[in-house]
């Protein structure tokens, strides 16, 4: 698509904190993309090293830098590009992952060629600092999707969702026609949340099926470090909302297998020390009255983190023992 083709404008924004390594890497591969009308704002959530200085290194018209003056915390840095953005439509990208240069030029074509869809995201691939890679699959047959009504949700928890938030393309109408921003009550899924708003409101999220993107797999990303209490708070926040908490009570046994896996995640935390037990004990409360929970293993995760308070030396032993080393 070439410029002359252009019916919306469009408006790319990096989020970062304190990743100038990783942000020089992710600002050349929004630069490389073959679509190249829009603008690139930089949004600096007060970062503490050299994150100006990379910024200031690229000679593009195309770039803006905006630094806020105190740390706002992740969430509302992101709302704070969504509240600044004037463009059609807008993407939120992250500042240690990159996009294939055709990223921007299909979903654009995407939205263009379907008014029904409120955003549209692409599959990734995943690199990891090894070397690494692995390819999302789709969940669907075909080039692409557009999930309608609750088909996000049901599709969600069935673990066959396919959205990727650093690679949606938003209409920035359909955000502000519901005030749509990242809410930061539902915590760092607050994404995923955003996604199931889209579609109550009676748009369609888009899928591509095609790794357009490059995600960075790394142990300091919060997906990495907070995946079962990110996850937990959104189970939470969703079962005490008058909308989704009579959607999500009706996925019984998601919510069983859910706590069966999670429940043994967060008693294998205590058992390695690894974070606050008494958050760890919180976030089981919050989890099992989210999603309910089979007798058999509340009993397994209270015996468990029992022992781990009385014998935490032989548990932690006999813990790893069991996986095979003390890794």
């Amino acid at each position: 698509m070439s410029s002359a083709d252009k019916v919306h404008s469009l408006e790319i924004f990096i989020l970062t904190y304190n990743r100038a390594d990783y942000l020089c890497e992710s600002i050349e591969s929004v630069l490389a993309s073959s679509y190249k009308d829009f603008t690139l704002t930089v949004v600096d959530n007060c970062s503490t090293d050299n994150t100006k200085e990379v910024v200031n290194s690229f000679d593009d018209p195309r770039i803006r830098y905006v630094k806020h003056e105190k740390n706002i915390g992740g969430i509302n840095n992101i709302n704070s590009a969504i509240r600044m953005a004037k463009a059609d439509y807008i993407v939120l990208f992250h500042d240690d992952d990159k996009m294939l240069p055709s990223m921007i030029e299909e979903e654009y074509g995407f939205l263009e060629e379907h008014p029904e869809a409120g955003c549209v995201s692409c599959l990734s691939r995943s690199f990891f600092e090894d070397g690494r890679t692995e390819d999302m699959k789709a969940s669907f047959e075909g080039e692409s999707k557009i999930y309608t009504g609750t088909e996000l949700f049901d599709a969600y928890f069935a673990d066959k969702h396919d959205t990727v938030c650093p690679s949606i393309m938003y209409r920035k109408s359909v955000l502000d026609a519901h005030d749509l921003i990242f809410d930061p009550k539902v915590g760092p899924c607050c994404d995923i949340k955003l996604l199931f708003d889209i579609e109550r409101y009676g748009d369609g999220v888009g899928t591509i099926n095609k790794c357009l993107m490059l995600t960075r797999r790394h142990e300091k990303q919060d997906s990495t470090m907070n995946y079962f209490p990110m996850h937990i708070e959104l189970y939470d926040y969703l079962h005490n909302d008058p909308y989704y908490g009579p959607m999500l009570s009706e996925k019984k046994k998601w919510g069983l297998d859910k706590y069966h896996d999670f429940s043994r995640a967060l008693a294998s935390l205590v058992i390695r020390g690894t974070g606050s037990r008494k958050k760890h004990i919180s976030d089981e409360k919050k989890l099992r009255n989210a999603v309910g929970s089979r007798f058999i293993d509340r009993c397994v995760y209270t015996v468990t983190v029992s022992l781990a308070r009385l014998f935490p030396g032989l548990i932690r032993k006999l813990f790893f023992m069991r996986k095979g080393g003390r890794g």
